[in-house]
């Protein structure tokens, strides 16, 4: 066991971090599962001495038990990298939060063209109690919707608790745009005002952050904090808010399920997230096979 542990460090030396989106990559399409490949592969990378960060557009508590508990993760990226946290205790150690003075027009905007904002505030998803209402008469996807359903954090009056509770906002999130022409429309909207980051993690979502906050920034800052080099960070993505993050580190690899453009940011695609894609890359890094 002694010379395979060796032989695994050796492969891995030019790997030093692994940071891995989760929807679409590590999750299975319910956006729950965690598959045993996947989190057995986690456990196998760690033992090689290999920190493992999952990088998600998610808050803190929307992470599944099985990767809190996995063995090795020490750190996480949320909210598209509005913060950086430890694992557990969720201890921040980098923020970029967007200002109430930002945030508050887009979810007044937002709201009067009917398009459901969220919040992400102080590791809560919140929304206004009528717009979670609305939404289940969308064409949301059915999974997604189950999960918004369960996890969100209804206000009566998402504008009122905003100027009431102004700090700490990480993101605004648009769960739903009926056309793709639709979100691409209020993304250049958004873009032109120079004010926010804007990115996608599904195929009918715009997610708004600070233009400081992105994966690929947070995954830098930790870096700096650790003393690793980025050129030695393997990241595992699928979607279009993993673009910063593919393009930032010296190992990129797209999931199989990703589109063109996302797969044309990487070194290497693996195999989908419901065929434990991530699994697979990390077990190929571990033979020397994606250096």
């Amino acid at each position: 066991m002694g010379v395979a542990k060796g032989k695994a460090r050796d492969a891995m030396r030019q790997v030093r971090m692994i940071c891995i989106d989760l929807d679409g990559t590590l999750l299975c399409d319910d956006h729950h599962t965690v598959s045993a490949e996947n989190l057995a592969a986690i456990v196998q990378a760690a033992k090689a001495g290999v920190l493992v960060v999952p990088a998600t557009g998610r808050i803190y508590g929307r992470i599944p038990e099985e990767v809190h508990r996995a063995a090795g993760i020490q750190y996480a990226i949320v909210a598209n990298g509005a913060e950086v946290l430890t694992v557990p205790g969720g201890q921040r150690l980098h923020t970029a939060y967007l200002p109430q003075g930002d945030a508050l027009p887009v979810v007044e905007w937002a709201q009067k063209q009917g398009y459901t904002p969220e919040v992400y505030q102080r590791d809560r998803m919140l929304i206004q109690t009528d717009d979670l209402q609305r939404l289940a008469g969308t064409g949301i996807e059915a999974d997604h919707l189950r999960y918004l359903q369960q996890h969100e954090s209804p206000v009566e009056d998402l504008q009122t608790h905003l100027r009431e509770v102004p700090g700490e906002i990480c993101k605004v999130n648009l769960p739903y745009f009926a056309s793709n022409e639709q979100r691409a429309a209020v993304r250049a909207k958004l873009e032109r005002t120079g004010k926010f980051a804007v990115a996608s993690s599904m195929d009918y979502n715009l997610e708004i952050n600070s233009p400081t906050a992105s994966k690929g920034n947070a995954i830098a800052v930790l870096c700096r904090q650790l003393g690793i080099d980025i050129a030695q960070v393997m990241a595992i993505g699928d979607g279009d808010n993993d673009r910063e993050m593919l393009g930032a580190v010296g190992l990129p690899v797209a999931m199989g399920n990703a589109s063109q453009d996302i797969k044309a940011l990487a070194r290497h695609v693996t195999d989908t997230n419901e065929r434990a894609g991530v699994a697979k890359a990390i077990l190929a890094a571990l033979k020397g096979e994606l250096s």
